[in-house]
């Protein structure tokens, strides 16, 4: 499997979800935040989107555009694209959903609603989003809790809107010093938490 990933902030990688690649094949990463173009998408058998810090409506970004305009171009070239929180706002406006404040913010280890628990398993999930998406014309829900969704299908592509992919010190980076019982339940966690993230990859991303 040849991945592109989408990395949009310094201490947003992808974690689990990169260790998790790297082990089935070749990744390339390109950071957004850093001005990088992304190559061509359909030399790649997968793109992923990750978090960021920034709302995927606020055009004001530099590379919201080119975000945009490379999701859509892995769309048409038949190229499976995973989106995780932010990545999966950013999707869904790429084909023609949106974005909105979430009338419950999230920001810990929650339950997701999981409508397809052979695909999202129910968690806990970590989760840290401010806003909400809108999932595009025809997509199936996978997971909804009273925060908005957590995860749909749309075509070829899937999204998450927590985050599988984190690690203690990824949790600790976006504390920044603060939050120790997020960090410190985070660490608590991790042991079930790897082999519950390898699952829903294997399963989103159709490979053993």
């Amino acid at each position: 499997m040849r991945a592109l990933i989408l990395q949009h902030d310094h201490d947003a990688p992808a974690g689990l979800l990169g260790d998790w690649l790297a082990q089935r094949g070749e990744l390339v990463t390109v950071r957004m935040d850093r001005g990088e173009r992304p190559p061509d998408p359909a030399g790649f058998d997968r793109v992923v989107t990750l978090g960021s810090e920034h709302a995927a409506d606020d055009d004001a970004i530099a590379w919201q555009a080119d975000e945009r305009a490379t999701l859509r171009a892995a769309d048409a070239a038949g190229v499976p694209i995973l989106g995780v929180c932010f990545g999966a706002q950013a999707l869904a406006r790429a084909l023609g959903g949106g974005v909105r404040r979430a009338a419950r913010p999230e920001l810990g280890w929650v339950t997701v609603g999981s409508r397809a628990p052979d695909v999202i398993p129910e968690g806990p999930w970590l989760a840290w989003h401010d806003d909400e998406v809108l999932t595009p014309p025809g997509a199936e829900i996978l997971a909804a809790n009273d925060s908005g969704v957590q995860a749909y299908r749309a075509g070829r592509h899937v999204a998450v809107q927590f985050h599988p992919e984190v690690t203690p010190e990824i949790v600790a980076a976006w504390a920044k010093g603060g939050k120790p019982e997020l960090v410190a339940e985070t660490e608590r966690r991790m042991s079930e938490v790897r082999p519950r993230a390898a699952t829903l990859f294997a399963a989103l991303l159709h490979a053993g």
